[in-house]
């Protein structure tokens, strides 16, 4: 059974064979991130070539091509996100709008409970968007690679095969823990790019340059972790 340490060490050297080392399809890949950021995702070329990883098999990156077929892909990737997110959408929404609800009477009547019962409120309703958001996340990446596997996006909606993988695999345990330490990176690295942004086009730059670097290395761990390997 693969470790989660020996999972995240291969997605590292994935992406360090397959795009620091050819870095001509790494440039590639920012210029498609660029267009995708641009456009507002509606031209998701980079989310094309991630289901590509996804879906991939082999222990090199694929080469960026056949652009008609990253944009349907992308797509796809598209629609899966979204309506994997709706559920904490409307969580986040119908939990924010009872925290206002207190704020508003406490502004409009001037009382102190109320405006403490809306802060508890909407410190709870984050709590628990940020929960939902969590737990949707751990599924909707393996959903990722199931759909890309067989090309048809229903499957990303087959829960309880998606789960199945990953409770026979490497278990919930190290799946969960191998994400905290993602998410922590993640967040470091989104500390370090608001820093640069005191210089405005650093931050900007680095971020392009760095992300798909950051994407693939998550779309490769997630895919070992969906095969149980290495």
């Amino acid at each position: 059974m693969a470790s989660y340490s020996a999972i995240l060490t291969d997605g590292s050297e994935y992406v360090r064979e397959g795009l620091v080392e050819k870095w001509q399809r790494w440039v590639t890949l920012i210029v498609l991130m660029i267009i995708q950021a641009i456009t507002i995702c509606i031209i998701p070329l980079f989310n094309g070539y991630l289901v590509r990883v996804y879906g991939a098999t082999g222990s090199e990156a694929p080469e960026v091509d056949d652009y008609k077929r990253l944009f349907i892909d992308g797509w796809k990737l598209n629609i899966v996100t979204i309506l994997y997110l709706i559920p904490a959408i409307i969580v986040g929404v119908v939990l924010g709008l009872l925290s206002i609800a207190p704020i508003v009477a406490a502004v409009l009547g001037r009382g102190r409970i109320d405006e403490i019962l809306g802060f508890i409120v909407g410190s709870i309703g984050l709590l628990v968007t940020g929960l939902i958001f969590a737990i949707i996340t751990l599924i909707m990446y393996m959903a990722y690679v199931h759909f890309s596997r067989s090309g048809n996006i229903m499957d990303a909606f087959s829960i309880g095969e998606i789960t199945r993988k990953v409770g026979d695999g490497i278990g919930w345990g190290p799946y969960v823990f191998m994400w905290v330490i993602i998410w922590i990176i993640s967040m470091v690295l989104c500390i370090i790019i608001m820093g640069l942004n005191v210089i405005p086009p650093l931050g900007v730059i680095f971020g392009f340059v760095l992300s798909p670097l950051w994407a693939v290395f998550i779309a490769k761990v997630t895919r070992n972790v969906y095969d149980n390997r290495p």
